[in-house]
């Protein structure tokens, strides 16, 4: 009976904790659990609000030792061993936070939060099949789980299974007609699978406001945004978006705009790397950088983000292509890079950038993946490899090291226009090629394979001239290195 009085203050301090914090009133809410555990420290519902408190706050070492105080009191709580899996996956720990989801699960079998978890964990480590059964197992603990729905689907994208995924997608919309992300994530699968219309459209939502995983944010500009309306007369301007890859690809739009949608003027802010060779692009009148915008920029009545543009072709003959080549070398910056040797050249790229979120998958580890490549005979080798990759070409003397002597992308022009063919992973410099209208072979990942590469395709819309060579989910870079031999011979 002594003990009821000190169990009822208890209670008061919890609902007077949850109180606050459902007020958003995190900062008392701290300090009365602090000084709580200073007097019992091993409560067990302030060690669990304390750890959770801790972990939200990105206070991951913190979080981990209420954590596993804790857990001396109840070693096999499945929701303490949840969080400290958590808590591990957050701090980079991968190997505990397995451990701790494995433990969790055993304890309390169907934790469908926790399968989840563990799921978009197995998801980075790129052990999709894995993910895919704790998804599954999500699910079916929890039939109306959305999140884990829509984990899934996009795990299913990574893996190719794109009517699969879009599926989902459509259920998780079904469910959250405003989640942007699972719009944006739509509407690359459509794109991927073809549907152009509906995944144009979805695809704008990479830049929602409310969208938490959005690519960028639209700056506010005091000009309206260019929906398609009537240009004949008026001056548009373009604003490059991601990566210098995506503006390569769709700068071939700035000239429709002026050709076929009669835009008076046309100016694009882009990339400082491809001013110049932007300048050769048809019917372009402007080409503005950060550094130029620095300045007022010139008036215009309308503004577009580049990606944007597609869409507004969907309807013509040809809304992909543009007459190829269109961007240009000339002889004299051709002459800057004479390449060595008779006989046929081809130009090799074999990593992109290491920021690229997807890089583990769509770079060779090695330049040394080629090799087989070089043994055949009359074939001039050329790196075009610029930063990452470039040292690898240490032990290749044969192979013309150019690219580590680059410094914009016009060498790099230059350079390619003197080819007979590129071969590379998927990055700029593949664009490059098709922009200038070189025959390029491509070597596609596995998994997560971006969307602008149709499923089921060896050629491309977007570059009459290129080849795809897809890497089959059972399937090592040497084997498709063996095909591009193939096809070489």
């Amino acid at each position: 009976m002594r003990h009821k009085p000190r169990m009822a203050n208890d209670l008061r301090q919890q609902q007077a904790v949850t109180q606050l914090l459902q007020q958003g009133r995190q900062e008392e809410a701290w300090r009365k659990i602090r000084a709580h555990l200073t007097l019992a420290p091993y409560d067990g519902w302030f060690l669990f609000e304390a750890a959770r408190l801790a972990r939200r706050s990105g206070e991951l070492d913190l979080a981990q030792r209420y954590y596993q105080r804790a857990l001396k009191l109840t070693p096999q709580d499945a929701g303490l061993l949840n969080g400290l899996g958590l808590t591990h996956y957050e701090a980079g720990r991968w190997d505990e936070a397995e451990v701790s989801y494995q433990a969790a699960l055993k304890s309390h079998a169907g934790y469908a939060a926790c399968h989840n978890n563990y799921a978009i964990m197995l998801h980075k480590q790129r052990r999709f099949h894995l993910a895919l059964e704790q998804y599954r197992l999500a699910l079916l603990s929890q039939p109306d789980y959305t999140e884990a729905r829509y984990g899934m689907s996009t795990l299913l994208a990574h893996m190719g299974q794109l009517q699969e995924a879009e599926s989902l997608m459509q259920q998780v919309l079904h469910a959250r007609r405003a989640d942007r992300r699972c719009r944006n994530a739509l509407g690359m699968v459509q794109l991927q699978q073809g549907n152009f219309a509906a995944g144009w459209s979805n695809y704008q939502a990479r830049y929602a406001a409310d969208n938490p995983d959005r690519f960028f944010t639209l700056p506010k500009l005091p000009i309206r945004y260019w929906q398609g309306e009537d240009l004949r007369g008026k001056t548009l301007l373009v604003r490059t978006e991601q990566g210098m890859g995506d503006e390569i690809q769709f700068c071939r739009y700035l000239t429709r705009v002026k050709t076929e949608k009669q835009a008076e003027t046309v100016i694009m802010l882009g990339s400082e790397a491809l001013k110049p060779l932007m300048g050769t692009l048809p019917h372009l009148d402007h080409y503005l950088t950060r550094d130029d915008q620095q300045h007022a920029l010139p008036p215009a009545d309308y503004w577009c983000s580049l990606l944007d543009l597609p869409q507004h072709f969907l309807n013509s003959p040809q809304p992909f292509s543009a007459h190829h080549p269109y961007l240009f070398s000339t002889a004299d910056q051709q002459e800057k890079w004479p390449i060595k040797g008779n006989g046929k050249k081809i130009g090799i790229v074999w990593k992109g950038s290491s920021k690229h979120n997807n890089d583990r998958e769509r770079s060779l580890a090695h330049l040394s993946q080629l090799a087989p490549l070089f043994d055949l005979p009359d074939i001039n080798w050329i790196s075009l490899q610029k930063g990452a990759g470039e040292e690898d070409i240490i032990d290749f003397p044969h192979v013309q090291p150019l690219g580590a002597q680059f410094s914009s992308y016009q060498d790099t022009a230059a350079v390619i226009s003197q080819l007979d063919l590129v071969i590379g992973v998927d990055t700029s410099v593949i664009h490059l090629a098709g922009a200038l209208g070189k025959p390029c072979w491509v070597l596609l990942p596995a998994w997560a394979r971006d969307w602008r590469w149709l499923e089921n395709r060896e050629d491309s819309p977007w570059y009459p001239q290129m080849r795809l060579f897809a890497r089959g989910q059972d399937e090592e870079w040497s084997a498709v290195i063996t095909r591009v031999k193939q096809a070489l011979l």
